[in-house]
């Protein structure tokens, strides 16, 4: 499988909605690659046939605008002949600003964001797959400003709970005070506005982030599972959960795409807490 990947910095108004725009493009026929929990995303399919494989087995193909809700495991990515995607992944206060539905609702879940968002969001269908790459992302973003344009704005409360979940200390009782409400009440709101619970939000972003870390060169394995996990076979079992391979296989085997977004993901440096970003610093 022959893959390339570019990424899109989006205007201001975005930056604490969306992550990077992504252009992916795959050629070789029957491919499928590992990505890891993602993000719940929005993407266009300007070429190709392309599919969306979770835990079960079931392969879920991607209409030509999608919507794709949160991902409680890593996922794997099916293209057959030459695909073009255009997508961006939406943090939190994005799922809640830009789609009309609890993130809950559609975990792993694929569905068809024209029925959403209306003929407009077909736009960008009309490029060229072989346009130059800024041209695909442009077009993208144009679509998400113009549902900005239309939203209200997110409970503030919901960047409390990405802030909580890129902490180091993941006390449901303490969530619940800061959000000012129940304990129950702190769990219903964190699995409307992320697609899971605080518990595995919390781990789920931890495991990304060490992916990040490692793909970049920096290897904290041992310090996360001796913080936070009762011995390393836990860790390497939520490591292979969320990241989709254990961590040996990711920094060994060649050509992983998951190993690759999380390199860039980490490089882009989005400012949102739960952007993977090395510079934003975890609350204690």
């Amino acid at each position: 499988m022959s893959v390339a990947m570019t990424w899109w910095p989006v205007s201001p108004p975005l930056a604490q909605l969306v992550d990077w725009i992504y252009v992916f493009r795959a050629s070789g026929p029957n491919n499928q690659a590992i990505a890891g929990a993602l993000l719940p995303q929005v993407q266009w399919r300007l070429a190709g046939d392309y599919a969306w494989r979770c835990r079960d087995g079931v392969d879920q193909p991607i209409p030509n605008v999608a919507a794709l809700g949160p991902s409680a495991a890593a996922i794997s990515l099916l293209t057959s002949g030459e695909t073009v995607v255009v997508g961006t992944g939406l943090f939190p206060e994005g799922w809640a600003t830009l789609l009309p539905m609890a993130a809950g609702d559609v975990v792993e879940k694929v569905f068809d964001l024209a029925a959403v968002w209306g003929t407009s969001s077909l736009d960008p269908l009309e490029c060229d797959p072989a346009s130059d790459d800024r041209i695909l992302a442009a077009a993208v973003e144009e679509v998400l400003l113009k549902v900005l344009n239309r939203a209200a704005d997110p409970d503030p409360r919901i960047a409390l709970i990405g802030a909580w979940a890129n902490g180091e200390v993941h006390d449901i009782d303490a969530l619940a005070a800061t959000l000012g409400v129940s304990m129950r009440q702190a769990q219903r709101m964190t699995t409307a506005a992320c697609g899971l619970p605080p518990r595995l939000l919390a781990n789920k972003h931890r495991m990304l982030r060490v992916a990040a870390e490692l793909a970049a060169g920096i290897d904290n394995r041992r310090e996360v599972w001796t913080s936070g996990y009762a011995d390393q076979p836990h860790f390497n079992r939520d490591f292979k959960r969320f990241v989709g391979v254990n961590p040996t296989r990711f920094l060994q085997e060649p050509n992983l795409l998951v190993r690759d977004v999380m390199r860039v993901r980490q490089a882009i440096a989005s400012r949102h807490p739960l952007g993977l970003s090395p510079e934003i610093e975890k609350a204690q």
